[in-house]
């Protein structure tokens, strides 16, 4: 591998860990669930890309393997997160629907 390439790769690491760090601020700081849902996503993506990088600069085919099962388990983490975000606007919406019956009055004959 050339000199420059090895340099740009080095470079593009760092963009990607200042990315990942900034991902991880928008988790933490963001209002809603689903921000921070985007976030991981968004953190996992980073995470295959920097993994995939190191792979190739360090030559190493089996790094390439860990990348994959890492992306596997980042889309998993997603899938699992939507569906728990799922789960409790259901259980929310019951909630209401249910709350809401109790207030009135029924005038059974």
């Amino acid at each position: 591998m050339s000199l420059f390439m090895h340099r740009y790769l080095v470079v593009i690491l760092a963009i990607l860990g200042t990315l990942t760090l900034l991902a991880l601020a928008y988790a933490v700081l963001g209002k809603r669930f689903t921000d921070k849902i985007v976030a991981a996503n968004l953190m996992g993506s980073l995470g295959v890309n920097l993994i995939v990088i190191l792979a190739l600069l360090l030559g190493a085919d089996y790094i390439l393997d860990i990348g994959l099962v890492f992306a596997l388990l980042a889309f998993l983490m997603v899938i699992v997160l939507c569906r728990f975000v799922q789960n409790d606007t259901l259980r929310r919406e019951s909630e209401e629907q249910n709350g809401a019956g109790e207030g009135e009055v029924r005038h059974d004959a």
